[in-house]
């Protein structure tokens, strides 16, 4: 009965992944989730055998599942040309940094691959879906020429307006990928805010969105696939309490 219950949740966990990857399937920049959970132990074994009396039967079952953090698909996604001159995509591995106007007094460092960007009231850089400033390698925003609306962002990330130099934007990766995080929207956090430079390698294509990495035909094959896998663990159960009904009923008669 409890492995049944814990393939439900499983498969509720994987629903809820899965549901959030098809209404993101269209976001600009987003990076598809999946889920990360591995077998827990039984107590007793994750306690280094502290209780004498448990029962080598019941440790072999194992504790259920353990869920982490969901993990983030970080593949390339498809480039598609726009023509617009504040379009940018990152062409391999590297995200924008932005100052999350939400949050205040923290050490995280947040970051973006969606490279749809506007210019907010004071001609800044920003993105437009959350409006979050996108940082130059100084660390401050890039502030544009209110009266030139000539633009071109190099492959670099450097910046001008009229052949003149206003900023190179910051493209950083995590020092350690295992600090990233989904901060919601088309941010990502990065725990710690510990960074390094991105590959050399990584060039911005100017007049370009990168493409979400979700696959809505095959997301909607794994949302099929999972709920009949709900479906039977469901199933699995009623089963089981039917035949614990019966046995209690039975034994019962002769008490």
């Amino acid at each position: 009965f409890h492995l049944a219950t814990a393939g439900v949740v499983t498969g509720m966990r994987r629903l809820d992944t899965i549901a959030n990857n098809l209404a993101n399937a269209q976001t600009v920049g987003c990076k598809a989730d999946y889920l990360n959970l591995e077998a827990r132990r039984a107590e007793n074994l994750e306690n280094g055998g502290l209780y004498h009396d448990a029962n080598r039967a019941l440790d072999a079952l194992g504790g259920g599942k353990l869920f982490k953090p969901p993990g983030i698909d970080l593949r390339q996604g498809a480039l598609r040309q726009t023509n617009r001159d504040l379009d940018i995509a990152l062409e391999g591995d590297g995200f924008l940094v932005v100052q999350n106007p939400a949050v205040s007094g923290t050490r995280d460092a947040f970051v973006t691959r969606a490279g749809e960007l506007v210019r907010d009231k004071d001609n800044r850089l920003a993105l437009a879906g959350s409006g979050a400033l996108v940082q130059g390698i100084a660390g401050n925003p890039i502030v544009l020429d209110s009266e030139d609306p000539d633009l071109v962002i190099a492959a670099d990330g450097r910046v001008f307006q009229s052949d003149n130099e206003i900023g190179r934007l910051a493209i950083v990766m995590p020092a350690d990928m295992a600090n990233l995080r989904k901060e919601g929207r088309d941010l990502m956090r990065i725990l710690g805010g510990q960074t390094v430079a991105a590959p050399s390698d990584t060039a911005v294509k100017q007049g370009a969105l990168e493409d979400s990495t979700v696959d809505p035909v095959l997301a909607l094959a794994d949302l099929v696939k999972v709920s009949r896998g709900i479906e039977f663990s469901t199933k699995l159960m009623q089963y089981q309490d039917q035949m614990m009904g019966k046995l209690v009923d039975v034994f019962g008669r002769f008490s």
